[in-house]
């Protein structure tokens, strides 16, 4: 039988969520989507998340991408097994194609970069843009 890491993660109750979802409360409606979006900080990685994480080679583990956007780990561990939708998510998130991002910190990007590598070395018969880097030269 396989073992599995443990991953730690800090874990809060969804009971704060329950006035909004009951209709107790209009300020939900009321606050800027933009300003929700952007602040990332609900600490909440899913269980199959986790598991996605203790799975990759130690060295692909996406920890700080996991404590600072969780949100942004849970997608890639829903998107891993769908090969052209992992790659164009992974893609938008190295690639600012907007023009107007400030970017992740340092050692997020970096462990987005890794991952995105990773990624297009166990799948190098899908058509990306990635897979064309270095094969000109």
């Amino acid at each position: 039988m396989k073992s599995v890491a443990i991953l730690e993660f800090p874990m809060r109750s969804d009971a704060g969520a329950w006035p909004a979802v009951e209709g107790g409360s209009r300020q939900v409606s009321e606050r800027s989507w933009m300003r929700e979006r952007t602040q990332q900080t609900d600490p909440i990685l899913l269980d199959t998340t986790l598991t996605w994480m203790a799975r990759l080679p130690r060295e692909m583990r996406p920890m700080a991408l996991a404590r600072s956007f969780p949100r942004i780990a849970n997608d890639l561990a829903s998107l891993w097994r769908r090969v052209a939708r992992c790659e164009e998510y992974l893609d938008a998130l190295v690639v600012d194609h907007r023009g107007n991002r400030t970017g992740f910190p340092s050692e997020v990007a970096r462990e987005l970069n890794n991952l995105r590598g990773f990624y297009a070395d166990l799948h190098p018969a899908n058509s990306s843009g990635w897979n064309q880097v270095g094969a000109s030269a």
